[in-house]
């Protein structure tokens, strides 16, 4: 089964100071309540900072929330629209009623809702939902993978939304999750990940 992407697209997970983003479509930060990240990122403290660097250039934000309320929704989204990041940016969270509550109030957001893994067909939650994309477990996807390819990720392409794998940190892992079909892998080693889908 083949991308929705022209490519596997690639996501580095900054949550050390030390990681770089060389060679990824885009970067993936976690967000606490109070609109900090979890780790600096490109030597930002805060998701404003982080979103006044990443608008000159080209790549993609996934931002992982917590659960917010109205207030906390409100600050992000001033973010995203004073640096015109709301094509940019994709709103992750496994709290279902902040990403509704967002999409509510900012209908622009694009928002993909972290799926649990006994989650039943979450790729119907997520077009309910109106997200063009998914977040699950790497593992549990090459689980349920055989030689032909993975019913999860097929399934979500028929409703066309896209997969991104969480944990492709070994070539094995980011090889495997391209075979079945996979849009987007999240992985510590950009780089590493990059070489293996051109």
């Amino acid at each position: 089964m083949k991308s929705l992407f022209d490519r596997t697209k690639v996501y580095a997970i900054l949550d050390t100071p030390d990681v770089l983003a060389e060679g990824a479509d885009g970067i993936a930060v976690t967000v606490k309540e109070d609109g900090s990240l979890v780790q600096k990122a490109c030597g930002c403290d805060d998701l404003d900072a982080l979103c006044r660097v990443c608008a000159g250039g080209e790549g993609e934000l996934l931002l992982t929330l917590p659960a917010l309320d109205a207030e906390q929704i409100t600050l992000i989204a001033h973010c995203a629209t004073r640096h015109a990041m709301w094509e940019r940016i994709l709103f992750v969270s496994a709290a279902h009623k902040t990403l509704d509550a967002l999409k509510n109030a900012y209908p622009e957001a694009r928002i993909s809702p972290i799926c649990a893994d006994d989650m039943v067909r979450p790729w119907i939650y997520a077009a309910y939902m109106g997200a063009p994309a998914y977040l699950a477990d790497a593992k549990q996807l090459l689980l349920e993978a055989d030689a032909w390819g993975c019913p999860t990720v097929d399934r979500a392409h028929n409703a066309n939304v896209c997969i991104f794998a969480a944990g492709a940190e070994d070539e094995d892992t980011v090889r495997a999750l391209v075979r079945i079909g996979c849009d987007a892998v999240l992985t510590h080693d950009a780089a590493m990940a990059r070489a293996l889908v051109w």
